[in-house]
């Protein structure tokens, strides 16, 4: 009998320490360097604006500890759309850096819960603000002004995550993306001007060959009508000398022949009729003449 009752003390009095143990175990919470935290009573629902840093930290039983970071955490939005300016649908990835003002710990918690919740409103925050930032620029500008848009996205990511207790430390824009239509058409407007630089470059090359070009041709456009000129200047000076001694020819046979007329008192027949027989007689060749017979104006049978 006094065994058993041994045996009931000893069980007792370890599941009495196992219970103490237990308790003191969940009383018992640890932060890293890291964290903050503020306590909080699960039995009590009391919410402590106490906060707790690295260490060990020890509270009654239900004692818990509701923990943030202490260190800056990023928060990510990946191929976040929004409209621009000119209403195209711009594509980016936006990352910045915040932590929970531990000053303000415990108004977080009141309204926000824990981190979890803290982050959930703090995103659905920062993509509105993401859309009207965006809203404030063209598309040629987030190419031309991506650094500008990304002080401004800060700016205006700071003033509208500051009424919930957030410290933004940087922000970074990454990988604009704009509709593969635009960006057609931005490549050919660059190739556009790439070719208009390099024909704006081989123009006085080009201007220099043709007035070569235009001056050689000139050249031998002056050489050919030279070449003319001569040419005719020796044609017609043959042609002339050739009529000038037919002239002459000619000149000297009608004078012989005036000579003759008058020498011989030939009248214009006579003197073709003895033109005519000295023709016939210097001739080497026989001659046949053909004459019509006389006409007859009657025929005898």
């Amino acid at each position: 009998m006094a065994q058993v009752i041994y045996i009931l003390i000893s069980v007792g009095v370890g599941l009495a320490l196992i219970t103490i143990l237990s308790l003191f175990i969940s009383c018992v919470s640890r932060l890293d360097t890291d964290e903050i935290a503020i306590p909080y009573n699960t039995l009590t629902k009391h919410l402590r604006r106490e906060v707790k840093t690295a260490g060990l930290h020890f509270g009654s039983p239900g004692f818990t500890l509701i923990i943030f970071p202490s260190v800056f955490t990023s928060m990510e939005f990946d191929d976040i759309s929004c409209l621009n300016q000119d209403g195209v649908s711009i594509s980016l990835d936006v990352t910045f850096q915040f932590r929970a003002d531990p000053n303000y710990l415990y108004d977080i918690v009141v309204q926000f819960k824990d981190f979890s919740g803290y982050k959930k409103i703090l995103a659905a925050t920062g993509q509105g603000v993401v859309h009207d930032t965006c809203a404030h620029f063209n598309t040629t500008a987030f190419q031309s002004m991506r650094g500008y848009f990304q002080v401004k996205l800060l700016k205006d990511m700071t003033g509208s995550l500051s009424p919930f207790y957030a410290i933004l430390r940087d922000l970074q824009v990454n990988d604009v993306r704009r509709p593969s239509d635009f960006e057609t058409a931005v490549k050919d407007k660059e190739a556009a001007k790439e070719n208009i630089k390099i024909a704006e470059n081989e123009r006085p090359k080009l201007l220099t060959q043709a007035r070569t070009e235009y001056q050689k041709a000139l050249k031998q456009s002056q050489i050919i009508q030279e070449r003319a000129d001569t040419d005719s200047r020796i044609i017609q000076n043959q042609a002339d000398a050739e009529a000038q001694a037919v002239r002459a020819r000619y000149s000297t046979e009608t004078e012989t022949y005036a000579e003759l007329k008058n020498k011989m008192r030939f009248d214009v027949e006579s003197l073709l009729t003895y033109m005519a027989v000295r023709v016939i007689g210097t001739s080497k060749n026989d001659i046949y003449i053909n004459l019509k017979s006389p006409a007859q104006v009657k025929y005898e049978l």
